[in-house]
């Protein structure tokens, strides 16, 4: 896609709610849990099947005071991925997936596919901050469900690992999205250490500020050894951080600040998430029915049926403001000039210079220099990412979800104010926010489903929400957009359980969701395996119940056509006219394996990976997460099993 092509895709999603989604749930707060009760001489652990002079860690089942035997499956494998991701990867507390120099088989032991002379590489260390946050929410879950002060220790070094992805740049609430030792390409990486290739004139890399530099190993400054040889290294981040990426700190703060001991932890914690909105500046884009133009563009896409509202829903097509809320992108030519410290408050109003009249001559110029700006080229102006509660419901909910979990930690109803004045107030986030489920595109056109991070989002709000109009509107939210409308199709696990979490109530796909959870694991015939890119084909022998079939014409027509907004055509996808899809979404182990399965395509029947299938290994994340919330609020049966020191088997 060209830099026009990319700046137009930008600005209709904006314009045109081609994103929606996000919002919280929960009537109860989190609260810390009391003490397992053990017997005497019998004390946690937390990495199953770890070793030390108090013996080995193991599950002991709680109700019958002994150590387990026959112990439940799920849990078993919930503890077992637990351990696979804190052993393999997490190099210093941030969670990558592995890329091995050959395909493993599942039956391979764990001796032998953890070996470091297989490890090529790691990789998604650019989705590390979202993916650090996941784990520390299903950490944070774990401790509650158990009670254990192994897991009470493993949720702190959670926290603190996401901390020195903040501190890392030395700019408070400004997040990379992880950091490293920087070393030559081709060097080999270790296990256990942030090591990456750090390519010389690399423009997301950065050093590590020399004042920040005592909170990192001193392998990030003295160098390791690796291949037989001391390599010289290189305290790196990785900068331009996305706003997927964000919502790792953003719903994990929130969760795990009132089960933290730690007054310090708990100030660092509320400083960077503070600052992170602070850092948020405004532009202002007025008086967009008056530009016939544009109204004549959106008018003609929207019309195609992509849009299908509930009675009372506001027309989007007719919205007349765009508040925009956006963060400014550290790079290269930005730099010298970019603030370190936080900001003194939350900002209010735009600067002069983003607010754009859309009835004036020189609007159309001015709306793509802003837009132009949220793309690639390290401007001094960039943006990192902007939200659009004007007219994307989803971006609505996430900030309406930061903004009470601000002050849900701080007490400061500053925060309730610029929630409430200006997100709802002067954006108009909350009708937007009723848009959500509206607007679907279809399956030929993506298979990119973005809707776990503001759903998640919203369960954290629901979780920091105190009683009231607010959260009654979250609620319905919830249950009439989220479960009745924008996830009823997916099959998505990991939502219903948040669901039932935070309502109490069993929906009617509770039951699938959890049988989905239960069969989750490395391949159908060997679940306590690691999750792997194998080859999964549901094209030729379909699940019970599925019919496969290539998407109707008129929908490849609609995704290849594209739209023309403000004179510049953007270009549609590269639908494939004979790609097939499964009709219902396909249970979750008939899709082809991914990182995180709640943000793949369900509908997605046919992958064919290659010879190398079976070479990528992921943190099995997507099954823990949704197994200690569902533990954690009674969804999923406590099996009464903790992890502690006992006698080997």
């Amino acid at each position: 896609m060209d830099r026009s092509a990319r700046l137009a895709a930008s600005l209709c999603c904006a314009l045109a709610l081609a994103c929606s989604s996000t919002a919280p749930a929960t009537h109860d707060p989190v609260k810390p849990p009391a003490p397992v009760a053990l017997p005497s001489g019998v004390t946690t652990c937390d990495v199953l099947g770890a070793t030390s002079p108090a013996g080995t860690c193991r599950l002991y089942d709680t109700q019958a005071k002994a150590f387990a035997t026959a112990p439940d499956p799920l849990a078993r494998r919930a503890y077992l991925y637990d351990r696979w991701l804190d052993l393999w990867h997490k190099p210093e507390g941030q969670v990558v997936e592995r890329r091995t120099r050959r395909a493993v088989k599942p039956e391979e032991a764990e001796s032998v596919w953890s070996d470091e002379a297989l490890l090529e590489t790691y990789d998604d260390e650019g989705d590390s901050a979202n993916w650090t946050g996941h784990a520390g929410i299903a950490a944070a879950f774990r401790y509650i469900a158990t009670g254990a002060s192994a897991d009470y220790d493993r949720l702190a070094a959670a926290v603190k690992a996401q901390l020195l992805q903040f501190e890392a740049t030395g700019m408070e609430g400004y997040l990379a999205r992880h950091h490293y030792a920087g070393v030559p390409p081709g060097t080999q990486i270790l296990n256990q250490k942030a090591v990456r290739w750090r390519s010389p004139g690399d423009h997301n890399a950065f050093d590590i500020p020399a004042a920040q530099l005592s909170q990192f190993p001193a392998y990030y400054t003295a160098g390791v050894d690796t291949g037989g040889q001391h390599v010289a290294t290189q305290a790196s981040w990785e900068g331009h951080t996305s706003i997927d990426a964000w919502s790792g700190p953003l719903h994990f703060f929130p969760v795990a600040i009132p089960l933290v001991k730690d007054a310090a932890l708990k100030a660092r914690m509320v400083r960077h998430y503070t600052c992170f909105l602070k850092r948020l500046r405004l532009f202002h884009i007025t008086n967009l029915s008056k530009n016939t133009r544009l109204q004549s563009d959106l008018a003609g896409y929207l019309a195609q049926g992509l849009v299908n509202k509930d009675p009372g829903d506001p027309d989007l097509s007719k919205t007349d403001d765009i508040w925009g809320f956006y963060l400014p992108q550290y790079n290269v030519n930005s730099a010298a000039n970019y603030p370190r410290a936080c900001p003194d408050q939350p900002n209010w109003e735009p600067a002069e210079a983003e607010v754009i009249d859309a009835s004036a001559s020189t609007a159309t110029s001015k709306m793509l220099l802003l837009f132009l700006r949220q793309g690639e080229g390290d401007a001094k102006d960039a943006m990192d990412f902007a939200y659009y509660p004007s007219v994307r419901g989803g971006d609505g909910v996430m900030l309406h979800a930061y903004a009470t979990a601000a002050h849900q930690m701080t007490g400061d109803d500053t925060w309730l104010r610029w929630r409430d004045e200006l997100l709802i107030g002067k954006a108009n986030a909350a009708e937007v926010m009723r848009t959500v489920g509206s607007f679907a595109i279809p399956k030929a056109c993506s298979n990119y489903y973005r809707l776990q991070n503001t759903y998640t989002a919203h369960f954290v709000r629901l979780l920091t929400e105190e009683p009231g109009p607010s959260l009654d509107f979250a609620n319905y939210l919830w249950s009439q957009k989220y479960a009745a409308r924008e996830i009823a199709p997916l099959r998505d696990a990991l939502f219903e359980v948040e669901y039932a979490a935070s309502t109490g109530k069993k929906g009617a796909r509770l039951d699938t969701a959890l049988a989905d959870l239960a069969s989750l694991g490395g391949t159908p015939a060997l679940l306590d395996s690691p999750r792997r890119d194998y080859d999964v084909d549901s094209e030729a022998n379909p699940p019970s119940g599925i019919t496969v079939a290539p998407a109707p014409q008129a929908d490849v027509a609609l995704c290849k056509a594209g739209v023309t907004v403000l004179g510049i055509h953007i270009e549609g996808s590269a639908a494939d006219p004979w790609e097939r899809f499964a009709d219902p979404a396909l249970p979750v182990m008939a899709r082809p394996p991914k990182n995180f399965m709640w943000e793949k395509d369900p509908y997605w029947a046919k992958r064919v990976a290659g010879a190398g299938a079976g070479s990528q290994q992921y943190e099995g994340l997507d099954l823990t997460m949704p197994y200690w919330i569902g533990r954690a609020f009674g969804v999923i049966p406590d099996p009464h099993l903790v992890l502690a020191w006992g006698p080997a088997q």
